[in-house]
């Protein structure tokens, strides 16, 4: 389980449930955008709604920056889909 960086949880710094933004840079590649929300619908229990997410490519397209706007219900449901996204090796920051 990850955690903040000033090691306090996030359940005392954010009221749940809310809307809580995710971003993740990765290396660009046909497969990774499916992969993510797939990881991330295991955690959250349903698909990612279309108009949840998006994709933006860097200015030389070798990553792309995916953009998660999910509703979450707890600091440890935020923690999971931040391990969801570091599963994929491809990914190189999260935000």
């Amino acid at each position: 389980m990850s955690g903040p960086a000033d090691g306090r949880p996030l359940d005392d710094m954010v009221n749940y449930p809310c809307v809580f933004r995710f971003k993740a840079i990765a290396r660009s590649d046909t497969t990774l955008v499916p992969k993510l929300l797939g990881l991330v619908k295991e955690v959250i229990g349903s698909e990612v709604d279309d108009d949840a997410w998006s994709v933006r490519d860097s200015s030389k397209g070798k990553y792309v920056c995916l953009t998660l706007d999910l509703y979450v219900t707890s600091g440890q449901q935020v923690y999971d889909v931040y391990d969801a996204l570091r599963a994929d090796e491809r990914v190189t920051h999260i935000l």
